[in-house]
């Protein structure tokens, strides 16, 4: 029996996770804009979804559907002239919308790492690959620094984010008196800022409290925490100084002090040689030859396949839970392709990472994606796993990309997608795609679709969906490829 389709209201809400899976990263109503000397662009308009731990969710759109902008977002390097409306992206329990930017170096690229398009504009070209790779390791590997941040953590977000919003209701006054506002719209952000003032005092109050205990907590744990590695170690160099002072074995014992003398440094911090080690290591694991003689090559030495990889190896020196691939297959030609879709798969089985894949391609989908976020004009219009995007899409934006994907099994013509996507600086009043569909009706002109619950995993945008709505067919060649993939899926079962 057909599960009804049900509509919900926007922010929509992305389900429950299923059973055994840990909601790594969430968004909620997301909205972005830009400032441009021809008025604002609105280039993300309430976008929600939730990431679980371990999977990839798979994000497809055209250009400008604001794909990257999203993720841009989610990494805290968005332009000056980007504008957060509004929306949360939720990570750790912590608001990455609301932090300030001499907080987010904790977060990204060790706890959120990223691979461009480009990896030649990635790299610097007048640096060694070595040095690029074990940069970050080097400048992020203070042991002792991270056990204090990583100690006063929970009360430090806290009192940021509470600061926040008195931050923020200081901002409104600001943005409405440099916009000449009326004068009513500027005393009543004055009174609520007045009133939030009031009210979070005492709670910053209480946060700068317990941040000063946490602080003092801390300092001891790092003061023991050098004890501890200084006692150990002087009690193993204490017998390599005796055998020191007899002089029957000079050499061999001087390079055993110096080698524990290693030992007790790296163990306080990332050492270059402790780094290099990693980076050798790494680049193994991304599948680069002689990764001893690479080391000391520059960017314009390796092939865009094997740039690409260093670009990997960089994202992976932190060891992040998130990795957000933003079309890292773009620039290669369709063998490195394949062969870079490979690695990002492999290493995310191997390191237990959760992926955010970006991609204009469904053919790419295909082979990356545990879930599907397909998005245009700046909004999510269709949601699910990817048995659900793939065989039984809803929205006509959808069709048309699957429309579009060549298949040797298929006899039916390729169709293009009609037109170009519309002016977010003039979002659309309706449906953003009912100019460019054939499918579209009066209403989608007239009136935003909300979005429809068709399982407890998929969701789509579109008035096709609404009871009243006609019933519409995908194209023939959507129909004959699902038709097709299924019997080949029969088939491979038959032969199992």
């Amino acid at each position: 029996m057909e599960n009804e389709i049900k509509a919900i209201d926007y922010p929509f809400t992305v389900g429950e996770p299923p059973e055994g899976k840990e909601v790594v990263l969430s968004v909620r109503n997301l909205a972005i804009s830009f400032r441009t000397d021809r008025g604002r662009g609105r280039a993300v308009r309430g976008v929600s979804f939730d990431l679980y731990k371990g999977e990839t969710l798979c994000i497809v759109g055209e250009s400008g559907s604001g794909k990257s902008v999203t993720n841009k977002t989610i990494m805290g390097i968005l332009p000056k002239n980007a504008h957060i409306d509004s929306g949360s992206i939720l990570y750790q329990g912590e608001d990455l919308t609301k932090i300030a930017e001499d907080e987010f170096h904790r977060i990204r690229g060790t706890k959120i790492g990223m691979i461009f398009q480009d990896p030649l504009s990635s790299l610097n070209p007048i640096m060694k690959i070595g040095k690029q790779i074990t940069e970050v390791m080097i400048i992020n590997g203070d042991h002792c620094r991270h056990l204090y941040e990583d100690s006063i953590n929970e009360q430090l977000i806290k009192y940021k984010n509470d600061l926040r919003l008195l931050d923020i209701a200081k901002d409104e006054v600001k943005f409405l008196k440099r916009s000449k506002a009326p004068k009513d719209k500027i005393e009543a952000a004055k009174a609520h800022l007045a009133e939030e003032r009031a009210r979070l005092q005492p709670i910053l109050a209480e946060d700068r409290a317990a941040l000063r205990k946490a602080k003092g907590e801390a300092r001891v744990k790092v003061k023991e925490f050098k004890s501890e590695i200084k006692a150990r170690h002087k009690e193993l160099r204490a017998p390599i100084l005796k055998r020191l002072l007899t002089f029957k074995n000079l050499s061999q014992d001087y390079a055993d002090f110096i080698s524990e003398r290693r030992r007790y440094v790296s163990e306080l911090r990332v050492t270059r040689k402790e780094a290099k080690r990693r980076a050798l290591a790494i680049m193994k694991e991304v599948g680069i030859p002689q990764p001893e003689r690479r080391y000391n090559q520059y960017p314009f030495e390796f092939s865009g396949g094997m740039r690409q990889r260093i670009v990997i190896a960089i994202a992976l020196t932190a060891d992040p839970d998130v990795l957000i691939c933003d079309e890292p297959t773009t620039a290669l030609d369709v063998t490195i392709q394949a062969q870079i879709l490979e690695l990002i798969n492999r290493l995310k089985e191997a390191r237990h990472m959760s992926i955010i894949f970006i991609t204009h391609d469904l053919g790419v989908v295909a082979n990356m994606a545990d879930r599907v976020a397909v998005m245009y004009a700046g909004k999510i219009v269709e949601y699910g796993t990817a048995e659900d995007v793939f065989y039984d899409p809803r929205h006509p934006y959808t069709w048309a990309l699957l429309s579009s994907i060549p298949d040797v099994d298929s006899k039916e013509k390729l169709e293009a997608i009609p037109g170009t996507p519309p002016s977010l600086l003039f979002p659309p009043k309706g449906d953003g795609f009912a100019p460019r569909s054939k499918y579209a009706m009066a209403v989608d002109f007239k009136a935003e679709p909300p979005m429809y619950q068709i399982t407890p995993t998929h969701y789509a945008a579109t008035w096709l969906l609404d009871k009243r709505a006609p019933k519409a067919e995908p194209p023939k060649i959507v129909t004959t490829r699902i038709a097709n993939n299924l019997a080949k899926a029969k088939e491979a079962e038959k032969h199992e």
